[in-house]
């Protein structure tokens, strides 16, 4: 059995720039790999794919989960007498923008690669993620740090060394990624917010700077439907916490510490309002 661990992701900073006439939107957005982990695991069959995760919010049909279909992919053209069974266990929240399921697709990508002794290329692996999602390349890479334009699928690799502790906090609310996109109005006015200053922020672990940075265009479309989420982040600002911002189109809201120390001191203060997780920077 070949277990693999697919990582969580948190998005320091998102603009959307246009929308495409695919419906999709160019973004500009910087990833931020951390050590929240789902856990996959697999064993080879005789034929056919099992998909088995106990969990609420995944669909009953496996064919409706990205595991289930990144799996069907690689399967493509092979001889029938391959097969799979997957366990998935759940640990990154569903819904909630820190691509979980994305991730598990990647993982399930590159293990079946390994454990069908398929030697697809990283350039044929990228391809099959691209049609499983906009956000499965990512997870296809090592780095921790990624910049990503276009769908988010043009990916720059960061040379971030430093770590950081991260506080995730989970008002376990479900949201629709396309719902919010839907939403964005028509016309978006920039907003001045620099990437590239951020990057250098986290390059020089300047948490002020970081701060100041952070921005993501979904929070206040995302913030109209669920004030809740406006509520937390205004908490979280108050208890100290000076880079603090929505992750993808919501629903957590992460904050950025220097220290294990003071990451679990928010956690503490926060407790018996959300479910709150500490976590570290890849």
């Amino acid at each position: 059995m070949l277990k693999r661990l697919a990582p969580a992701k948190i998005n320091l900073f998102l603009e959307v720039e246009s929308k495409r006439k695919d419906g999709y939107h160019n973004i500009t957005t910087l990833f931020l790999k951390v050590g929240l982990y789902d856990r996959l695991f697999f064993k080879k069959t005789d034929k056919g794919i099992t998909l088995k995760c106990r969990h609420s919010l995944i669909p009953d049909d496996p064919r409706k989960n990205l595991v289930y279909q990144a799996a069907s992919l690689m399967r493509e053209g092979l001889s029938k007498e391959k097969g799979i069974e997957i366990h998935l266990e759940k640990n990154i929240p569903v819904g909630a923008g820190l691509g979980g399921g994305s991730s598990d697709a990647a993982a399930t990508l590159l293990a079946l690669n390994d454990i069908w002794g398929l030697k697809l290329s990283t350039k044929e692996l990228f391809s099959l993620g691209k049609k499983l999602g906009a956000d499965v390349p990512l997870f296809l890479m090592p780095d921790a740090v990624v910049l990503a334009k276009g769908i988010g699928d043009r990916l720059t690799p960061q040379k971030v060394r430093k770590k950081f502790w991260i506080v995730l906090i989970n008002p376990g609310i479900f949201i629709s990624t396309k719902d919010i996109y839907k939403a964005l109005p028509g016309n978006l006015t920039k907003t001045g917010f620099d990437v590239k200053l951020l990057i250098h922020a986290l390059q020089n672990a300047d948490i002020d700077l970081i701060g100041k940075t952070l921005f993501n265009r979904l929070e206040s479309v995302v913030f109209k439907k669920q004030k809740l989420l406006a509520k937390v982040k205004q908490k979280v600002s108050a208890l100290g916490v000076r880079a603090v911002l929505m992750s993808g189109s919501g629903s957590v809201i992460f904050g950025i510490l220097r220290k294990r120390e003071e990451a679990i001191g928010i956690k503490r203060e926060l407790q018996g309002i959300c479910k709150v997780m500490v976590v570290k920077s890849l």
